[in-house]
């Protein structure tokens, strides 16, 4: 089969990292089956269409201050409970349906 007409379909086709992938084989992948193989390649190109969007849509938001939680002041004139925060930040009352 010939390898290079696969990978350029496949930039055709957007689907840029499974053409990496496709074209940088790791010797460790070539031991595993053709559906394992196709497993990986979807999974590694579904994840970084999801992190682009992320990227995307941070910028398209202009945020005026790069913020994260781990950098936040908790310092006693704040007021701001450090557990109760951590918690939020899980989303975990999403899934509980606490909201």
């Amino acid at each position: 089969m010939l390898i290079n007409p696969t990978i350029e379909k496949l930039r055709d086709m957007k689907l840029k990292v499974m053409a990496q992938l496709l074209s940088d084989s790791d010797p460790a992948l070539r031991e595993l089956s053709f559906e394992e193989r196709l497993g990986i390649m979807v999974e590694k190109e579904w994840e970084s269409r999801k992190n682009s969007r992320i990227k995307r849509y941070i910028h398209k938001a202009s945020f005026s201050i790069n913020a994260c939680i781990e950098d936040i002041d908790y310092t006693s004139d704040r007021k701001i409970d450090k557990k109760t925060l951590q918690t939020l930040s899980t989303c975990t009352y999403i899934i509980q349906k606490l909201i």
